[in-house]
């Protein structure tokens, strides 16, 4: 499905006008697709997460990740 031109130009002004919450979601977005990419077979991510590169890696980055998770929670709670 083609996105309009309108479409496209519309959601430029909200992201000008919105510029925390803009980056905001892609910081997030970005996590969350790393986090899930193992679950998404046939994906571009997957197959990054499953090259003998990316086994090797993957879960010791998500256990740092998850540490970082966790520390910052605590220091939110303070």
């Amino acid at each position: 499905m083609a996105v309009s031109k309108s479409h496209i130009k519309a959601s430029r002004q909200y992201e000008k006008r919105n510029p925390d919450r803009t980056g905001y979601n892609t910081l997030k977005r970005n996590a969350v697709n790393f986090v899930s990419a193992y679950a998404k077979e046939g994906t571009k991510a997957n197959q990054y997460v499953t090259s003998d590169y990316g086994r090797k890696h993957y879960k010791e980055d998500l256990t740092e990740l998850e540490n970082l998770i966790k520390q910052t929670l605590e220091e939110l709670e303070n």
